[in-house]
């Protein structure tokens, strides 16, 4: 029962208080000698951790436990714990292996016959690409073909999740659809799917990812000359902005915040903004780096 009140805590606005349930639960399980249930708690924790940027040196153990346990005693925590792990490697920019973790989830959670994870890994990894993304533009080296692919993942990410969930998660894949196409210049159509999903994400507690969305809507309607809502809507972004949110996520924000100063004609703010969005990438890429590191160092989950 802990795991899905972690889960309920996890998928809402209260993330970091996620942890210490699972943890009790794990203990527990632990004591019982329960090895799936302490292959799901192992997983979880990776999972809350690795999302709130927690020490790769110390995330990775719990992933490596789910595996471990979870592949003879609960094989769906295994592949909870290898998309938890084949994120990471995106985000590290380690393609191959986070393929490889990806292929092996879909794997388990298809011969357990678990359709909706399978969408999930789907969903996670096309998450993830999207991420990859922003990080590139950032960068400056952001390819038409990268956005495309994203595009297209996106999409698929979409209609699978929507055939198969019978909850809002598919609310991520929309919100990330907007994103893409808001980078690709498709403002109009990314507006359409804004308005349609940026209060429910908000009402659903998707903290971070509302705030994304809600500051790209803001650019979208800039673009499309609708210039009071989108003032409007930036500075509910710009409210909503946490402290609790990692550096890629403040990078994002700012990034399109700046962007609508600009197109506002508020240039001092625009300035504001994409110091702050430079300072927040810094340390995004010092943390990439260092997952990187880990991973290398600890290896795969998987062969």
């Amino acid at each position: 029962m802990l795991p899905s009140c972690s889960a309920m805590r996890y998928y809402g606005a209260q993330i970091g208080s996620a942890l210490e349930p699972v943890r009790e639960a794990r203990d527990a399980a632990i004591l019982l000698g329960d090895a799936g249930l302490e292959a799901e708690c192992e997983a979880w924790l990776g999972c809350v951790r690795g999302t709130l940027h927690h020490d790769p040196d110390e995330v990775l153990p719990h992933l490596r436990q789910a595996v471990a346990l979870g592949t003879a005693q609960r094989p769906l925590a295994a592949a909870r714990g290898l998309y938890v792990a084949a994120t990471l490697y995106h985000e590290a920019d380690l393609i191959d292996d986070a393929v490889r973790h990806y292929r092996r989830a879909s794997s388990l959670a298809r011969a357990e016959h678990d359709e909706q994870l399978v969408a999930a890994v789907h969903r996670y990894m096309t998450l993830a690409q999207a991420q990859q993304v922003r990080r590139a533009r950032a960068a400056g080296r952001l390819d038409g073909e990268q956005l495309k692919q994203a595009l297209a993942g996106l999409g698929s990410a979409q209609q699978l999740a929507s055939a198969l969930t019978i909850d809002d998660t598919g609310l991520q894949s929309n919100l990330r659809l907007g994103e893409m196409m808001r980078l690709s210049g498709q403002f109009e159509q990314a507006l359409d799917i804004f308005a349609r999903t940026v209060e429910p994400a908000v009402r659903a507690g998707m903290t971070w990812e509302a705030t994304i969305a809600r500051a790209d809507h803001a650019v979208c309607l800039a673009h499309c000359g609708q210039l009071e809502s989108a003032e409007r809507t930036g500075r509910l972004a710009e409210i909503d902005l946490s402290g609790e949110f990692d550096d890629y996520s403040r990078a994002v924000v700012h990034d399109s915040l700046a962007e609508l100063a600009g197109l506002l004609g508020r240039e001092a703010e625009a300035r504001a903004h994409r110091q702050t969005a430079a300072e927040a990438w810094e340390l995004d890429v010092a943390y990439c780096s260092g997952l990187r590191a880990a991973l290398t160092a600890h290896g795969p989950l998987t062969t």
